[in-house]
């Protein structure tokens, strides 16, 4: 079973890499440059300039220079942190080392407190979901690769309980669309993981968004150079995750609750 997570995980990464499809059409030029082209499935790509009711919306922040640790980590924290460097994730530095329960010690918050990943609680509590919002930060989190681009998301009808929502990307005179489920008031995790990545590949980074194994409702998403992601699955440092388990691991956990009721 491991095997085959893992293979899952690798393979997720390598399709964030396929080249995209020229069109087929050659005749017109312009209007093949603005025909919506797939690069990570279900996410196109489409010259639109930002639109006026975006222009107000806060964009990606560049990158930031990392906060220096208010205390040397322990030696169990650095032997995590060195194996993390050693994969190639580069000088890992934190902004409070302290905070990471060391029984025992693991590589996800070594990440976390170095700034390389994000853990959310995959219920949102709310109507719409506000998938922009979660993507803004998974964004801030690449090293400012994707720094200026403006997350929009488009929510179905309240009473379309079939509906999907719309979440767009904009940038460098483009936009990414993708679409998502309508899960009530729980992320479509994956289809974020799919419009992020297909914002990193295409504006040639060599980070991804990889999202990482879960026993229960929240998820934690590592961005980071896709060679270290891969050397961390093989490695047996990280393990790649389902984006259905935490969603279903929590419906399940209510559904058992209002039966007791």
């Amino acid at each position: 079973m491991r095997l085959c997570v893992l293979m899952a995980g690798l393979l997720l990464l390598g399709a964030c890499d396929r080249e995209t499809a020229s069109p087929s059409n050659t005749g017109d030029a312009a209007a093949a440059a603005s025909r919506p082209k797939k690069i990570v499935p279900g996410v196109r790509v489409q010259t639109v300039a930002l639109p006026e009711h975006m222009k107000t919306v806060p964009a990606v922040p560049a990158a930031t220079s990392p906060k220096s640790a208010a205390a040397q980590p322990s030696p169990a924290v650095e032997a995590v942190r060195a194996k993390l460097e050693q994969a190639g994730f580069g000088m890992l530095a934190g902004s409070d080392w302290s905070d990471i329960d060391e029984d025992p010690v693991r590589p996800e918050s070594v990440l976390r407190a170095a700034g390389l990943l994000v853990w959310f609680d995959v219920e949102t509590g709310s109507f719409p979901n506000q998938h922009d919002a979660l993507l803004r930060e998974l964004a801030a989190t690449a090293a400012g690769d994707l720094a200026g681009v403006v997350f929009e998301e488009i929510p179905p009808d309240d009473d379309d309980t079939g509906g999907r929502y719309v979440l767009n990307a904009y940038a460098d005179g483009k936009r990414w669309s993708v679409n998502a489920e309508n899960y009530g008031d729980w992320y479509d995790v994956d289809a974020m993981l799919r419009l992020g990545n297909a914002l990193l590949r295409d504006r040639g980074s060599d980070r991804r968004m990889l999202l990482l194994v879960s026993e229960d409702q929240t998820s934690e998403v590592v961005v980071a150079p896709r060679a270290a992601l891969g050397a961390a699955l093989r490695g047996g440092l990280l393990h790649a995750g389902d984006p259905a388990v935490a969603r279903e691991a929590g419906q399940a956990f209510e559904a058992n609750v209002g039966q007791k009721r």
